[in-house]
């Protein structure tokens, strides 16, 4: 029973705080949520399979994979929303992969 109150008297006090904010306010809430929505859509994505990566969502960024001395192993502009590649002529192993500002660390087997 006591929760019931707490969690209707919560619930209207959310309300009158929300009443009491200006429309425009809320449109920029709104709006902000919407562009968050969009970004994790939008979001850069990497797949490892064995010595293939397949990186999605970064059209136009350049793929860069480091070896774990910090020394740049392959270079590779992406020129599609969605492209693999194939990357067997390095030694299996972990690499930090670099694409725009999104970095990640991956093994290829």
């Amino acid at each position: 029973m006591v929760k019931s109150i707490l969690k209707i008297s919560k619930a209207l006090l959310l309300m009158v705080c929300l009443s009491s904010v200006p429309a425009t306010m809320m449109a920029e809430v709104e709006e902000m949520q919407n562009n968050q929505i969009e970004m994790e859509q939008n979001a850069i994505t990497i797949a490892v399979s064995g010595s293939t990566i397949r990186v999605k969502n970064a059209e136009g960024l350049t793929l860069e994979i480091y070896g774990i001395t910090g020394e740049k192993v392959y270079t590779q502009n992406i020129d599609s929303s969605s492209k693999a590649f194939e990357l067997s002529h390095l030694q299996r192993g972990y690499y930090i992969v670099k694409i725009g500002k999104f970095t990640r660390k991956i093994y290829l087997h």
